[in-house]
């Protein structure tokens, strides 16, 4: 456990340290983008489910840019843009398709017939210009409707770690008693 803890840290610094990611994006090494705090967490799991309900390759780039900009924590919206791997990316785009055609009450693929056969190019001709549209549409409608509940869930939920930083930035500091 101590060596994948290790390697983690190794290529966090490595993004961090890179002389050309440096020069491109100026603000890379600020803390709120690598380092847990409530506000970054909660802009971090908005990007992160939003980029992981997108049907595009390469969300973890896209979600990597989105919260460099967005200045959320860059690891947790990394993490969350796999909640769509290799092994959930159909039953999760699917989904979302079929909330796309209900919520724009268009036909589903049980109504959609070809004529070309059920090749690529048939399916290419007959078939993805009738399914494109609630694709994107039902997908980045999940996106949007599951990372603002865990932008909400992070952001005004109490949770035990970042309730102990912000009651610590509440107190004032103790000062000893030099009267004893």
């Amino acid at each position: 456990m101590r060596s994948v803890k290790f390697s983690i840290i190794k290529g966090i610094r490595a993004v961090k340290y890179s002389e050309w990611i440096n020069r491109k994006f100026p603000g890379i090494k600020h803390k709120d983008l690598w380092r847990p705090n409530r506000n970054a967490f909660a802009k971090a799991g908005f990007v992160g489910a939003f980029c992981a309900f997108i049907p595009v390759p390469l969300q973890m780039p896209l979600a990597a840019i989105i919260a460099y900009f967005a200045k959320a924590n860059i690891p947790f919206s990394v993490a969350l843009a796999w909640i769509t791997n290799p092994v959930t990316m159909w039953p999760i785009w699917t989904f979302g398709y079929l909330v796309g055609a209900w919520i724009l009450g268009m036909p589903t693929l049980r109504n959609i017939e070809v004529t070309e056969g059920l090749g690529v190019w048939g399916w290419l001709i007959e078939v993805f210009p009738q399914i494109w549209l609630p694709l994107w549409f039902g997908n980045i409608f999940m996106g949007l409707l599951v990372g603002s509940i865990l932008y909400l869930v992070i952001r005004f939920i109490p949770i035990p770690h970042f309730n102990r930083d912000d009651n610590s930035k509440l107190q004032a500091p103790k000062q000893a008693d030099s009267s004893k």
